[in-house]
């Protein structure tokens, strides 16, 4: 694994004693192999190959699926691969006793929203974010969380990115976090979370319909009905929606594939490509 690179102190210029406050410096006390700690647990982040230390950074904040951890994240070669690429910043997070708790599913003990705003705030402190490349992703009950964590969070970050899981029920019918750019990606074929949601446990919980929990997010976002054009790229189908079209200024958009319960790396690099394109002239360089 590739660890973070730190700062060499010289004798002789005391000057450079002060980057101990600089993003690079605070970025080496934590890494892809050494956890960064904050109040309800930790995560491990990763800056791409070959950054300089203090370009501002796109940043994938990631919600791993069930049963897994951000250790199985930070270690996944074809994510590393794919966002090393991409220039992107890794932020794996790590649901309490290996997966998420939100309404509908309140498993933990932990309090996730606080959680993940306290993951947020100190990656800001560690590394130069591009605000407007902020993405949160997720994988299965990790896409169900950042389902929730737009509802309650919104733009907190400036982009959502779920996979195959969306709201449980019951459903929010109210978000605080107003309107959201989320891009969904699903796969008709998902037996795990079906687009439709299924019942677990007896009937203890149930998985929310994505198309419903999409329909309240167009709703949400002051979005018509029907989506601006629909386009086929690679094995994705999308359906979207522009920023425009929308009187909560926000896009969205809805991926099917034909496959089952599955993620492709790359996915999350082409949503931040889709972020990409919603930000203002302005703001793209």
């Amino acid at each position: 694994m590739v660890m973070v690179r730190g700062w060499v102190i010289r004798a002789g210029a005391p000057c450079l004693l002060i980057l101990g406050l600089t993003f690079a410096s605070q970025a080496s006390a934590c890494s892809d192999v050494s956890p960064c700690d904050v109040d309800g647990g930790s995560y491990f982040v990763r800056p791409p190959a070959g950054w300089d230390g203090k370009s501002l950074l796109p940043v994938v904040f990631y919600f791993h699926g069930h049963s897994d951890s951000a250790a199985v994240t930070i270690a996944d070669p074809y994510m590393k691969k794919s966002l090393d690429d991409a220039g992107i910043l890794l932020v794996a997070m790590d649901g309490e006793n290996r997966s998420w708790s939100f309404p509908g599913k309140l498993t933990g003990s932990r309090d996730d929203i606080a959680y993940t705003a306290a993951v947020l705030a100190d990656v800001k402190k560690r590394f130069p974010v591009d605000n407007s490349l902020l993405l949160a992703s997720g994988f299965s009950v990790g896409g169900s969380m950042v389902w929730n964590v737009a509802c309650s969070l919104g733009n907190a970050f400036s982009g959502y990115a779920p996979m195959s899981g969306s709201y449980w029920e019951p459903m929010p019918t109210d978000c605080p976090g107003g309107p959201v750019a989320l891009r969904h990606i699903h796969g008709t074929a998902d037996r795990t979370v079906p687009l439709a949601g299924r019942s677990l446990r007896n009937g203890q919980f149930r998985q929310g319909d994505s198309n419903e929990s999409f329909r309240r997010l167009l709703a949400r976002n002051g979005c018509p009905s029907e989506p601006d054009h629909v386009s086929t790229r690679d094995v994705l189908t999308c359906r979207t929606w522009s920023a425009g079209s929308c009187s909560g200024s926000k896009g969205a958009e809805f991926c099917l594939h034909d496959g089952g319960h599955t993620i492709q790396s790359q996915w999350i690099v082409d949503s931040m490509n889709w972020l990409r394109a919603q930000r203002p002239a302005t703001a793209k360089r």
